[in-house]
């Protein structure tokens, strides 16, 4: 796997955790604390880290279909 892509992944998931705890009150002293509209982006955050780690990456313009051969 990319280096990159997998820090970007980790950095998802460890931003949205975070986000997920000020929203249940885990961590205080911010404006994020309390409210549930941070959980749910929290949670859509992590969901998006855990996409850039374990879903395939595809080239740009691949369908999936092997290539038809032709004959000359």
């Amino acid at each position: 796997m990319n280096p990159l892509r997998r820090t970007i992944g980790l950095v998802l998931i460890m931003i949205g955790g975070i986000w997920i705890m000020l929203a249940v009150g885990m961590l205080e002293s911010s404006f994020m604390t309390g409210s549930p509209f941070w959980g749910v982006v929290g949670g859509a955050v992590v969901v998006a880290g855990l996409a850039v780690l374990y879903l395939p990456r595809t080239k740009a313009g691949q369908s999936g279909e092997p290539p038809s051969k032709t004959s000359s």
